[in-house]
């Protein structure tokens, strides 16, 4: 996707910024619900400039990491800050892997941009060996029902695409990533669709439910 080539350099700054440092530690909780499976090979999807990727090799230097990503400009970040690992120009909707090939795999901050999300899930349950385990961090849509969702919205709606576009200089690709979030699925229809795609479900709501972790592990 182009619009990530063009705040490939600014990206992880701005995470930080922009989640008041908070996604390094949700990331953190995914690595370490990968690492309950005892994983060899793990595939990291939408994995951007590998931050996920360096925080399990990291916690786990035997482990095989491939990550893959659509966009190539974050790519080549990737792989000048994990020079171990191996990294992908591709598509997650059709996964350039043997059926059975990874023990887990993750996503992070990258499910909703996906445009046919349950293709993605079946791609990832063909490759994921028997009892492989799916770990997918997202940013959730505020529930404008409870006053903290509110604010939340509100900050959606002002604050990302102004400090985004200031930071980035492209004001457009931060009016995406919020719009995305705003008009993105609730938990439960996320755990609907992963029940659907044969996958065992739970859900752990982070910081006032601004994010979530979906558990997804094969029962067969």
């Amino acid at each position: 996707m182009r619009l990530f080539d063009r705040i490939a350099e600014r990206y992880d700054l701005l995470n930080r910024i922009l989640s008041f440092g908070m996604d390094t530690k949700w990331r953190k909780r995914v690595v370490e619900l990968i690492l309950e499976v005892n994983p060899e090979k793990v595939l990291d999807l939408a994995t951007g400039t590998g931050d996920v990727a360096r925080l399990l090799k990291r916690k786990a230097p035997h482990l095989k990491i491939t990550g893959l990503d659509s966009s190539s400009k974050m790519l080549e970040i990737a792989e000048k800050r994990l020079k171990d690992g191996e990294f992908i120009v591709g598509d997650a909707h059709n996964l350039p892997f043997y059926d059975r090939s990874f023990d887990a795999i993750t996503v992070a901050f990258g499910f909703r941009n996906f445009s046919d999300r349950r293709r993605v899930l079946r791609e990832c349950r063909r490759v994921l060996k028997r009892k492989g385990r799916l770990v997918i961090l997202e940013l959730l849509p505020p529930n404008t029902k409870r006053f903290t969702g509110k604010i939340y919205s509100f900050y959606l709606k002002t604050w990302v695409p102004f400090v985004g576009g200031l930071f980035s200089g492209d004001f457009h690709a931060y009016r995406y990533l919020s719009t995305s979030v705003l008009n993105f699925l609730t938990p439960d229809q996320i755990v609907e669709m992963m029940k659907e795609e044969g996958f065992e479900v739970s859900f752990e709501p982070l910081f006032f439910s601004v994010a979530g972790i979906f558990i997804g592990d094969l029962i067969w």
